[in-house]
């Protein structure tokens, strides 16, 4: 008889969204009658033909911890969940910065202060889902349940958290300190992807979108772009990676004492050096399959690799591979190579950049109808990290971009199907998405994003259901490892043009079409040299003070200074702000930065500017007759314009195109 379940993404420790129904569902033999028992209430029900179960409880204030049961009816319950608290969930999704955890080895890939916010990480009423130690791809439709190999929800604490969105949990934290309710936070973020792979195929077709999907000459494009001269620095950076060091034979082989490597107890292994790593782990074959060929799910390694069992090569993935940085590594292993019992895999991983990471949660041996799962006595260790003097790789081939590969986390709803689409039976309160830079400088993410906030809504059945986003932090080129001096990119004129501009323009244009829409800026937290700022505190802090203001939790001013009109008087501009509390005022009590005039060639100016409570007068000696005005309205430049509350202005164009008629 098959067992009675709860879907994955219910498990003890978890925060139920409070003042909702309360739903719980699973899996059960079809026909069979059960009873689930939380908080002292009693629900009875049968599994329905296709499997599935759901009952539903009704809601409930704040409060816990609670306990529940379940299962068949005349049986000992099979499920039993404790320390259920009820409070406030969030959904914490997006791309890198998202991502981006509290803690890592790597300087550049974790927030300000990250060992002493680690030290007083301890909050037992907040608790967290980590995605990330599990994410996977789901090209071909949507995924029913969350992963089963995830550990479910945990409590927050110096562990728990370290590898868990740094914004999600500054955002959790504020509203616990806030509120003084239980948060719960689930994290499903991946790194460098487009909003396009966020939304369903449903929502894409029915609005219209035709997306490019797998061309079959892809890969044979992609090795004839890598082979082209323009490649050329590229294969000659590999060779010359390659000739620091090659892993010695016997860490490949079966038989090797590696008890001194670095162990990691995860199936998740963060290589944080630019180097080559050998990472080592154990599985098992019963005698039925040992010694045929095989299939083995590696899982994914954010770089190169070659792959070894027993000592032998059974497959490798090098940048002549189209997205090999998300390829799910698929290998054969050959007839001969495994034995009954315990067998090795050696995985020699490549790190380009400055972060990497080898994830074998999807591991898994098929043949047949057989399928085994589980390793063990995963190690790793650093074969070289590259000198100091060591070049920067140069860019691998580009052919659009990776949409059009099912193995792309960028392939169009992929992440929707594997991420998103296991949530939708369990309440959250909103969400808070960190996303745009993959989509930079394109219009159509306006319709794009209008059509990914209708889509979570929809799919959540909540059609108000609070959305806030983060504006693009101010950047100019990622050398994280090679810095540029900010005053060096303020010196340069504004471009006409700025991918990162009109991305920022976009999102702070979908507040004012969308309902219950809100928008935090993180433009003045940015890094000229790095993609990834790390004060993630000051956004958290931003985005919690915009969710108790948008849901009337806690009333107060927590906007920046925004754009209302312009007015031209002679020589001089105008620009009078909304928002600006008491008035404006800067940072640093200079005058304005950041703030350039067009006259009647188009060309752009750097202005001389003054405040006027809620107005800043400007002007510039090449500007006779100004016509238009920009502010920040670029990659990278220096800020210091507040408002009395100290939230920074928003960039803007005067010229901005409108959006709503566009599309």
């Amino acid at each position: 008889m098959k067992s009675f379940t709860f879907y994955h993404v219910f498990s003890s420790h978890m925060v139920l969204q409070r003042e909702r129904p309360i739903v719980f569902s699973g899996k059960g033999e079809p026909g069979k009658k059960f009873t689930v028992t939380f908080a002292e209430k009693t629900k009875k029900g049968t599994v329905d033909k296709d499997g599935e179960w759901s009952v539903t409880f009704p809601f409930m204030n704040a409060g816990g911890p609670y306990s529940l049961s379940a299962g068949y009816d005349g049986a000992k319950p099979s499920v039993k969940f404790d320390d259920i608290l009820i409070g406030e969930v969030w959904m914490c999704t997006g791309q890198s910065n998202m991502e981006m955890p509290v803690y890592s080895e790597n300087p550049f890939w974790q927030t300000l202060d990250a060992k002493q916010e680690l030290k007083k990480a301890n909050h037992p009423n907040i608790r967290l889902f980590n995605s990330f130690l599990t994410r996977r791809l789901a090209p071909e439709g949507p995924l029913e349940d969350e992963n089963p190999d995830n550990k479910g929800w945990v409590a927050c604490d110096a562990k728990t958290v370290a590898d868990f969105s740094a914004c999600g949990y500054f955002f959790g934290r504020k509203l616990n300190d806030d509120l003084n309710i239980p948060i719960g936070l689930i994290n499903t973020a991946w790194g460098g992807t487009r909003i396009e792979a966020w939304i369903s195929d449903e929502a894409l077709y029915y609005n219209g979108w035709e997306l490019e999907k797998q061309d079959p000459n892809n890969d044979q494009s992609w090795k004839d772009r890598y082979n082209s001269p323009d490649c050329k620095p590229l294969r000659d950076w590999l060779v010359q990676f390659d000739k620091l060091g090659k892993a010695p034979a016997k860490w490949l082989a079966e038989k090797f004492d590696d008890s001194d490597w670095t162990a990691t107890p995860a199936a998740f292994v963060t290589l944080d050096t630019i180097g080559r790593y050998v990472t080592r782990f154990h599985f098992k074959l019963p005698a039925s399959i040992a010694g045929k060929e095989l299939v083995m799910n590696l899982g994914i390694i954010n770089d190169v690799d070659q792959t070894y069992v027993n000592g032998k090569l059974v497959g490798s993935t090098g940048c002549d591979t189209e997205t090999y940085w998300a390829n799910m590594r698929r290998y054969t292993i050959p007839a001969g190579v495994t034995h009954a019992g315990d067998n090795v895999v050696a995985v020699v991983a490549d790190n380009h950049y400055m972060v990497g990471g080898a994830n074998y949660n999807d591991f898994a041996i098929t043949c047949g109808k057989t399928t085994v799962k589980g390793i063990a006595g995963l190690c790793c260790k650093l074969l070289f990290a590259v000198p100091n003097n060591f070049p920067v790789r140069p860019n691998p081939p580009q052919m659009g971009n990776d949409m059009s590969s099912p193995t792309s986390p960028n392939y169009p709803s992929t992440l929707f199907n594997a991420l998103l689409n296991p949530w939708f039976r369990y309440a959250v309160r909103g969400v808070i998405w960190y996303q745009g830079c993959t989509n930079a400088g394109q219009f159509t993410y306006y319709p794009l994003h209008k059509l990914f906030i209708e889509d979570l809504r929809d799919n959540w059945h909540d059609a108000d259901m609070p959305f806030l986003l983060v504006q693009l932090a101010a950047f100019h080129q990622h050398t994280p490892d090679h810095p540029v001096k900010a005053e060096d990119i303020d010196a340069l004129p504004f471009p006409e043009f700025s991918a990162y501009a009109l991305t920022r323009e976009i999102q702070a244009e979908l507040p004012n079409d969308m309902e219950n829409v809100g928008m935090i800026t993180a433009f003045d937290c940015g890094d000229p040299s790095d993609i990834h700022p790390r004060d993630k505190q000051t956004l958290g802090l931003r985005l919690a003070l915009k969710a108790e203001d948008m849901l009337h939790w806690i009333s107060r001013n927590c906007d920046g200074p925004v754009f209302r009109n312009m007015f031209i008087n002679g020589r001089e501009v105008v620009i009078q702000f909304d928002n600006v509390g008491k008035g404006l005022k800067t940072t640093d009590g200079k005058p304005p930065k950041a703030f350039a005039i067009g006259g009647e060639n188009g060309a752009l100016y750097k202005a001389d500017a003054r405040i006027e409570h809620d107005r800043v007068i400007l002007s510039s000696p090449m500007v006779s007759l100004p016509q238009r005005v920009r502010y920040a309205f670029t990659g990278f430049c220096t800020v210091n314009l507040v408002n009395s509350d100290g939230f920074p202005a928003i960039p803007f164009r005067t010229d901005k195109p409108d959006y709503f008629m566009m599309f």
